[in-house]
């Protein structure tokens, strides 16, 4: 009867555990690139084939998204034009923190 238990109690400290690692395994990941607008002479973001024209769009969409998603930014090392988000440090670590705050992890790949 006690080694019945031992593995009760030893299932319910495992289980929970691999279940969160399947979890953030599976979770959603979105890649935000950037695109040239000729029209506009800027560039803008992208995720798949939406173009977001402004930080503010771009943050609503990604406010909608769930808990545990992961968003990737690779820059790049060649711009044309201006950079409409994430062009210093500041605007990096505001955009870093507004992620965290809705639970999305933000990874940077810097360039070189």
């Amino acid at each position: 009867m006690r080694k019945i238990l031992l593995l009760c109690f030893s299932l319910l400290l495992i289980l929970p555990s691999s279940i969160y690692a399947q979890q953030s395994s599976n979770a959603k990941k979105i890649i935000i690139g950037v695109v040239w607008v000729p029209e506009l002479k800027t560039e803008v973001f992208t995720v798949d084939d939406v173009k977001f024209y402004s930080i503010e769009s771009l943050k609503e969409f990604l406010a909608s998204q769930s808990a545990g998603t992961v968003v990737v930014w690779d820059p790049g090392c060649v711009r044309i034009g201006e950079n409409p988000l994430l062009s210093s440090a500041k605007e990096l670590k505001d955009f870093s923190q507004f992620l965290e705050k809705i639970h999305i992890k933000f990874v940077v790949i810097p360039s070189g």
